[in-house]
């Protein structure tokens, strides 16, 4: 009987990528029937606006469902489930109106029943396997469990991350959070120094995941971080898209929470080896046809000169903000090529402010430096004339960065985001880091400490190559550390049914 294995991603582009990486990998190196499974909106706005996923991929072995997100009353609520209000998307979770309607599609899956009334031609069997979010495995896991499948769990933010989150009930427990009150955020207490994390030696808690930053014992935040990944523990597996040289000390620690972590990253590597470069050329989402070619202007520059400024895809900016951080990229003097999303501004392209101040940067900026509202980001970082990169630190683009060679310049904002800024720059040698509340003349030192001095131009670049080495070899080779890790949670779990 052939495979098939269920994807189920948790509702946001950050949590989709690595996912359907992961499942063409499952598709073209291990033969999996593949069914990915979106929320509507997701589903409409992600893929429906891109026909290649419907009839590239192999269009009756790897298909697309979509669930609505339903209230109590079993009524479409998709449209109130904002994807980029992170929040409605968890309370959607916690009020369980995702459940329902996951539950009811998996156990249709699952039916040899259904099977048998289907066309002869659609030749996907029973499902057999599933793959789940940790995000998601607060219900998934439970109705792995009812059809009677193996699951395991993909973490798609850093072992860092992980091990941060996993902190959240013992600093609870030692009535380190929730914070007395408001003012504990800025009178210097999340200076306070963890010092029970061997891999973690001198992380502070502002470094911590930002859901730790809660004067409410019942914040929905902390408690979902809590809940989800404690029960992400009890799947058979849990991947994380990361490599075992990248995060050595977490990895081993973590192993003593589970022993069954498995590495499988850096996942755009893995998939660049093993998928067909047709099958996996394009990105997820509408691809904007843009006025300026970015890649001519890229090549048009030297290697290594361009700053590439990207803070992805929820990160919302003051307008404030917005200036200090562009007049400090002005300031430099250093080419840098900047996405700037519709929607990165509160108010986004409807503010008469935003536009006008645009328009004066531009002037200011022409022959250094282009801006743009989309571009393929690991086009971009495999560019040789890319030299940095400004990051908000989501993990997504930081092991893209990594597994380029890319050194970068870590701006975070929410999530484990500072997380990976603190292991970025103080375990890895390749970050450089600037604060969110950075003024210009900071956003101006930090460009020229990466672009110009010898720790930035030279020793990070150089320790960067390093990295990127490494994660080649994990993932290049049938004897590397990720792909290895790959084949095993594969044959000894998802097959094993």
């Amino acid at each position: 009987m052939k495979n098939h294995v269920v994807c189920i991603p948790f509702p946001s582009q950050g949590h989709i990528r690595p996912m359907l990486k992961l499942a063409k990998i499952l598709h073209f190196k291990f033969g999996f029937h593949i069914t990915f499974i979106n929320t509507l909106h997701n589903h409409q706005t992600l893929f429906q606006s891109q026909q290649y996923y419907h009839q590239s991929i192999t269009s009756l072995t790897f298909r697309f469902e979509s669930i609505p997100v339903c209230n109590d009353d079993n009524n479409n609520d998709d449209n109130n489930t904002n994807p980029k209000d992170i929040m409605s998307v968890i309370n959607s979770i916690l009020n369980n109106h995702l459940g329902p309607p996951l539950k009811k599609l998996l156990l249709k899956l699952g039916s040899k029943d259904y099977y048998q009334c289907l066309p002869k031609k659609d030749l996907r069997p029973p499902v057999t396997c599933m793959v789940s979010d940790v995000g998601m495995s607060m219900f998934t896991l439970d109705v792995a469990d009812e059809m009677g499948v193996p699951a395991v769990a993909l973490q798609t933010c850093s072992g860092c991350g992980m091990m941060g989150y996993l902190q959240h009930r013992q600093l609870l427990d030692k009535g380190i959070i929730p914070l007395k009150d408001s003012s504990y955020l800025t009178n210097g207490y999340l200076d306070k120094t963890i010092d029970w994390i061997p891999s973690l030696k001198g992380i502070r808690l502002k470094d911590m995941p930002s859901s730790i930053r809660t004067t409410d014992p019942n914040d929905k935040m902390m408690n979902y971080m809590i809940s989800s990944e404690h029960k992400a523990l009890n799947s058979q597996a849990i991947i994380i898209n990361t490599f075992d040289a990248l995060e050595q000390d977490v990895l081993k620690d973590l192993s003593s929470i589970s022993p069954n972590i498995y590495p499988i990253g850096p996942l755009n590597l893995l998939v660049d080896h093993i998928v067909p470069k047709d099958e996996n050329n394009r990105p997820i989402g509408p691809s904007p046809k843009e006025d300026v070619d970015y890649i001519q202007w890229l090549d048009s520059n030297e290697p290594n000169s361009v700053l590439y400024v990207n803070f992805g895809t929820l990160v919302v900016l003051t307008q404030e903000k917005l200036i200090e951080f562009a007049w400090g990229l002005a300031n430099s003097h250093h080419n840098f090529f900047w996405v700037v999303k519709s929607d990165l501004v509160f108010g986004g392209s409807n503010n008469n402010n935003n536009n006008h101040f645009l328009i004066e940067f531009e002037e200011e900026i022409k022959e250094r430096g282009l801006l743009t509202s989309w571009c393929d980001q690991e086009k971009v970082l495999g560019h040789p004339s890319i030299g940095g990169f400004v990051t908000h630190c989501g993990w997504n683009s930081m092991i893209e960065s990594i597994s380029n060679g890319v050194p970068m310049i870590c701006c975070p904002f929410f999530a484990e985001q500072g997380t990976n800024s603190w292991y970025c720059c103080t375990h890895l040698g390749i970050g450089v880091s600037m604060s969110e509340a950075a003024k210009r003349d900071d956003v101006e030192r930090v460009v020229k400490e990466l672009m110009e001095e010898e720790n930035g131009k030279e020793m990070m670049k150089k320790k960067a190559m390093e990295w990127r080495q490494l994660a080649k070899e994990a993932t290049m080779s049938p004897h590397g550390s990720s792909y290895v890790n790959l084949e095993n949670v594969v044959n000894d779990i998802l097959l094993s049914n």
